[in-house]
């Protein structure tokens, strides 16, 4: 009598209203869209390659529809069956057997729908039709009114679809639809659903309440048992008695000394498994739903810091105040369905690769997959989690906010069972959206409704939103947007801000990142080219392959992205070819100094109690959906660029920190509205640098640092400086030397090791910008290829080595690259698949100009 679960698959398709033959989908799939299935079919070019976007456009303005066969077979046992649709993309209509059952127009809502009486006997048809959300879109805003949107067309805002699929300043505007989450036939004569367990921990972490709640369909009087077993096998029941017509349940369980699930690096990821049972009176199974918690504190802390204005902003876990290093996460792939769990599992890898514990599921994509909340959970990485609306102004009509209330409670009930997820935010950007259409927006107003304004959202971000939350997934913070608090966006003081003042806004230079960062800094970013060995992927024409060609740029949807990445290249870097190789290498280069600045200048916030000035760092962004030039550290590949390991090495648990400065500059808490002083041609300037280090472990580390001054253009070693041996505070910063002077010809290395000599950590501090630096005019640059491993050993300084292997089909995964070498100091870097005597060859800053340079010994 056990229910039963039946998941339909083989679709088959057809553009609607043509009444030609169906096309069998390639592929045996639970989920597919009509993007995938006419690349399967060959009725479209790759709209990834070359300039063919603009050659499928039509796709999106078409309706389309689908249908697949399944068999059922009636069980005397089961009085009910249901249709459970987790979702549809987006404006679909679904008929059983050519009867209406369903008729959905929001791509976030998930569906249960009794299908009894309309199921038959043997073969059964299910056929969705999808309209244009294009076309749908527009007869709304015709309807409701014109609203702004930044990124993609105005009409995105009236419809509850994923807002990347209308392309963005990264991403293709491809109007996909189908039915692109799993559709199951469910079987039962009394179920459980919904089911919630809820742990709540005590101050002292010594006692824990499991409060488990669970939505019933009964068809008798029916007993609920309820196990919840403890990861040491520890096992704690409770029961519960439910008539035919009750539609809920709960009970509670107290768990002394609960075994707490922590982040990646705080302690290990364990997990309760919770049973919810059904038994008829005679003690007959009738359905058992089980599911995995983690139990956690959790803690959005803002409280008043010493000696700086504003409040704090940071994630306290287990009563551990947690520092975030980590990145804004977009959806993986313009088309949803052709990713696998692997590829989320690899992508929650590569965050904790990169040394990154956060990662911020952005508003304007998806609420992401299960499988990659699940491998948060599994490996201990954070979630910060928008709600889906991203830089526009959306409306609140009555059917509208429905639609979204309906569609919070949806996602909420599936996200609430992961203990990764940390916080909450209502929507991205649309506060400082309103700040720039000057919309109504009084923080002094707390009606509640502001339905009638011209910011008629603020209803969902500020009452709607919150109600749910707190209803449906109490505990875990809400915030009411990213970026939010204080006066206004920009408020450094309080909340969290975006900083995008490096490459939009006022274009600072980033070496002025110090005066940047804010009390958490949930977006910042630098635009870089993908690898030269993705370019030749998705360029197929060979006459492309340069950095200003039609097909790059059309690759590159960054607004003003010619001119800004230009400004910034030629600000900082010395580039003497427009070579692709040669301009890829100058702008990962240049994004990985921007990045490694930036994060730097926020870790060095994180003093201690009291002194949290910086809670946490997200970089825009981890990922790519296409191949493009953007701000991405891994390009649509998976090809790591150079800020990929910049950053890696500066969010290290043990980390160095190295700044450079004037005097004057670093008196001030802001950016300058001009550098200060006569013209920086006319006079030298003075110098100094800072030199601090970073443990965000929960324990004390004794070190020692020593630091060294080279000359640039010789490579003579002209200083070397003890700062002996050092007790790292645990969770916190700490200041190892200040105001050292130092001139525009000396790079500046510091080592950190632990009490048996090993490295720790490694830092490194040249003039800038770059572009004025004087090489040396020939180097001895050793690389010894062994199994694994590349050893690197240089007479000079050398400034961004990056590693690569002659044979491009070879796959190897460097732990590191793009690395500063100093002399007598080894370098090794692993590189997964290396084989000794592999042709291993680099480039380095100034390799395509140090006249007479050496060629490197291997």
């Amino acid at each position: 009598m056990a229910s039963t679960s039946q998941t339909l698959a083989g679709w088959r398709w057809r553009q609607h209203g043509s009444d030609g033959d169906w096309n069998p989908c390639s592929h045996s799939r639970p989920t597919t869209e009509i993007f995938t299935d006419l690349l399967d079919a060959k009725r479209i070019p790759d709209p990834f390659l070359d300039r063919n976007e603009r050659l499928v456009q039509w796709v999106g303005e078409t309706d389309w529809e689908y249908e697949c066969d399944f068999v059922h077979q009636p069980d005397n046992d089961h009085s009910r069956q249901d249709l459970v649709l987790e979702g549809l993309d987006t404006f679909a209509t679904v008929y059983l057997n050519e009867q209406l059952i369903l008729i959905s127009s929001n791509m976030f809502h998930r569906h249960r729908v009794i299908v009894t009486d309309k199921l038959q006997s043997g073969a059964n048809i299910l056929r969705i039709t999808f309209r244009s959300a294009l076309r749908e879109g527009r007869a709304l805003e015709s309807k409701h009114g014109k609203l702004r949107a930044f990124n993609g067309d105005s009409s995105r805002v009236h419809v509850r679809k994923a807002p990347y699929h209308y392309g963005w300043d990264w991403g293709p505007i491809l109007l996909t639809c189908g039915p692109y989450r799993e559709i199951h036939l469910e079987s039962y004569s009394s179920m459980a659903y919904d089911v919630f367990a809820n742990p709540t921990v005590s101050e002292d972490l010594q006692r824990c309440t499991i409060d488990v709640s669970w939505g019933a369909a009964l068809d008798q009087d029916a007993v609920v048992d309820v196990t919840v077993t403890s990861p040491s096998k520890l096992v704690f029941q409770a029961q519960s008695t439910l008539a035919a017509h009750e539609t809920q349940g709960s009970v509670s369980l107290d768990i002394p000394q609960p075994e707490l699930w922590h982040p990646a690096g705080h302690g290990p990821q364990v997990f309760y498994d919770v049973e919810v049972q059904i038994r008829s009176s005679h003690g007959t199974s009738l359905h058992t739903s089980t599911s995995h918690i983690g139990i956690r504190r959790l803690r959005l802390v803002q409280e008043p810091l010493e000696g700086e204005p504003g409040t704090s902003f940071f994630i306290e876990v287990n009563n551990q105040p947690v520092y975030i290093s980590g990145s804004n996460w977009i959806p993986d792939h313009s088309f949803l369905t052709a990713l696998t769990q692997e590829d989320y599992k690899k992508s929650v890898e590569a965050c904790l690769e990169g040394n990154q514990n956060m990662l911020r599921i952005w508003g304007g994509g998806i609420y992401e997959h299960d499988a990659l909340y699940a491998e948060c959970d599994r490996q201990g990485v954070l979630v910060w989690q928008d709600f889906m609306f991203a830089c526009g102004q959306y409306p609140c009509y009555p059917e509208f906010a429905a639609s979204v209330k309906r569609e919070a409670v949806d996602q909420l009930k599936r996200l609430r069972q992961y203990c990764s997820v940390v916080i909450y935010a209502g929507n991205n950007e649309d506060y400082q959206v309103a700040e720039m259409l000057k919309l109504d927006w009084d923080p002094n107003d707390h009606s509640g409704d502001w339905t009638k304004s011209n910011f008629p959202a603020r209803t969902i971000y500020e009452t709607i939103l919150p109600a749910v939350v707190s209803e449906h997934s109490p505990g875990v913070p809400y915030h009411p947007a990213s970026p939010w608090g204080g006066n206004g966006t920009e408020d450094r003081t309080v909340g969290d801000i975006h900083q995008w003042n490096v490459w939009h806004g006022s274009q600072e230079k980033y070496q002025l990142w110090d005066k940047l960062t804010g009390r958490f800094v949930s977006e910042f970013g630098m635009l870089g080219f993908p690898s030269a060995k993705s370019v030749s992927r998705f360029v197929t024409d060979p006459t492309q392959r340069y950095p200003q060609s039609a097909v790059l740029d059309h690759h590159n949807k960054a607004d003003g992205s010619e001119r800004r990445l230009a400004l910034y290249v030629m600000e900082n870097i010395r580039a003497d070819s427009m070579r692709l190789d040669s301009w890829i290498y100058a702008t990962q280069l240049m994004q990985a100094e921007c990045l490694a600045s930036a994060v730097r200048s926020c870790r060095r916030q994180w003093k201690g109690p009291g002194r949290e000035y910086c809670g946490g760092q997200l970089i825009w962004q981890i990922n790519d959906c296409w191949p493009v030039s953007s701000w991405s550290l891994i390009d649509f590949y998976g090809e790591r660029k150079l800020a990929f390991f910049a950053t890696k090495r500066d969010s290290a648990p043990l980390a160095l920190g190295i700044g450079r400065s004037t005097p004057e500059l670093k008196k001030l808490k802001s950016p300058p509205p001009q550098l200060l002083g006569p013209p920086h041609d006319l006079v030298d300037k003075e110098y100094v640098y800072d030199v601090w280090a970073v443990n965000t472990t929960l324990q004390k580390a004794a070190v020692s640092v020593e630091v060294r001054l080279y000359d640039t253009q010789t490579g003579e070693l002209r200083q070397t400086i003890s700062l002996g041996n050092q007790i790292l505070g645990a969770n916190r910063s700490t200041e190892l030397a200040e105001d050292c002077a130092v001139d525009d010809r000396t790079a500046v290395q510091a080592i950190m090791r632990h009490s048996d000599g090993s490295v720790v950590s490694r830092a490194s501090d040249w003039p800038q910008p770059l572009k004025y630096v004087t090489l040396p005019t020939a180097y001895d640059i050793k690389l010894r290829v062994l199994e694994g491993r590349v050893e690197i050993s240089s007479d000079a300084p050398v400034k961004g080595l990056e590693l690569y292997l002659a044979d491009e089909e070879r796959e190897i995964r460097w732990d590191d690259n793009g690395v500063d070498v100093f002399p007598g100091d080894t370098y090794v870097v692993q590189g997964a698949g290396l084989v000794k005597g592999d042709d291993v060859r680099m480039r380095y800053y100034g390799s395509d100009w140090v006249p007479n340079r050496a060629v490197p010994s291997v």
